[in-house]
């Protein structure tokens, strides 16, 4: 070997192991490389559903033809009225007014019966005397039937109450003089229900009406229905009028004992009870018998005992203090019983209240 390339050689060989890792860390070995998968056929396509055919429109009915309008029947024939009158409205609570009655109950006095309503009427050369004519359809009716009696003009209307169903009418007799209790002037002065007399004549506790041979006497005994509460009598007749105080064998329905002061009816009935009585006219009713008021005299006694026995024990048990019978207000009508009278009329719906307003009488004095 040359001697000058000697030392080149040495240092050549010497530094060739640093040049072989050199080489090894400036790169990465070779990957090895995946096969590529062969690709998969693509699937043929599917055919294509051969589309379904449209059903056939179904046809359309024919159109049914329309009945026949069936024939109105025929309007069936109101029934005539019965002659024999009667206070009581029909079951299917429409109203059949009955033809009126006139029965004469002495020489030139006769009760009116019409619109369930009674009136009593006062036939003498002086003209005539009448009570309650209660509207005008009524009061047209009872002038027919008067003037099949006489000719006399009807001259003098007495009033047995304020009650608007009662004092109606005396338009149908302009040249009537109307009688009332005075207390009549402050009711009438209200909203009154239909109509109600222009001018009254006034009287406190007694009136005599001289009617030719026959005298009426009108009297005030305290309220009973309602304050201006008047009883008419024909003492030589024997005839009495009373209105809404009784009915023969019924009691009054609750709807109607609001403004009655059952103390002062029976009160009332006691004193009437002991005038001689011939015929006996309670407004509502078309018969005049004097037994019914005697039993509602009975009636309203027992009711009166029977209400005031329990007041006094429960006053007395309270050491004599009212307020005791506070108490009886919402008790006594629910188990106060009467068994006697249970089979009147309205019983069963009505006396509960018959025992409050009696208790209510006895307690407040209306």
């Amino acid at each position: 070997m040359n001697n000058r390339l000697k030392p080149v050689f040495v240092v050549f060989c010497a530094a060739l192991p640093f040049l072989v890792l050199l080489a090894g860390c400036g790169t990465d070995p070779a990957p090895t490389p995946t096969p590529v998968p062969t690709p998969t056929a693509m699937p043929e396509p599917t055919a294509m559903p051969e589309p379904t055919a449209m059903p056939e429109p179904t046809a359309m009915p024919e159109p049914t033809a329309m009945p026949e309008p069936t024939a109105m029947p025929e309007p069936t024939a109101v029934p005539e009225p019965t002659a024999e009158p009667t206070t009581e409205a029909p079951p299917d609570g429409g109203f059949q007014i009955p033809p009126p009655t006139v029965t004469m109950l002495a020489d030139g006095v006769y009760h009116y019966f019409g619109f369930f309503t009674g009136s009593l009427v006062v036939v003498s050369d002086d003209g005539v005397l009448i009570t309650d004519p209660s509207n005008p359809m009524r009061a047209q009716s009872l002038r027919d039937e008067i003037s099949k009696v006489t000719d006399a003009p009807v001259t003098t209307i007495a009033l047995t109450h304020e009650h608007f169903d009662h004092v109606g009418g005396t338009g149908v007799f302009p040249d009537a003089n109307v009688l009332c209790h005075w207390n009549c002037k402050a009711a009438f002065e209200l909203s009154p229900l239909g109509d109600v007399p222009l001018k009254i004549e006034t009287f406190d506790d007694t009136m005599d009406v001289v009617m030719g041979d026959k005298t009426v006497q009108l009297h005030y005994l305290g309220p009973g229905d309602g304050d201006a509460t008047t009883i008419i009598y024909m003492p030589k007749e024997q005839i009495v009028v009373t209105s809404d105080m009784y009915e023969p064998r019924a009691l009054t329905h609750k709807n109607w004992v609001d403004d009655k002061n059952f103390a002062g009816t029976r009160r009332i009935l006691n004193e009437i009870s002991t005038w001689p009585i011939t015929h006996a006219i309670n407004a509502h009713s078309p018969g005049t018998d004097p037994v019914d008021l005697m039993e509602n005299v009975g009636y309203y006694n027992d009711l009166y005992d029977a209400v005031k026995a329990e007041v006094d024990a429960a006053i007395a048990a309270a050491g004599g203090a009212t307020f005791g019978a506070y108490s009886l207000f919402d008790t006594l009508p629910q188990t106060l019983e009467l068994a006697q009278y249970s089979d009147w009329a309205n019983y069963d719906t009505s006396f509960p209240r018959h025992v409050e307003r009696m208790l209510l009488g006895i307690y407040h004095g209306d």
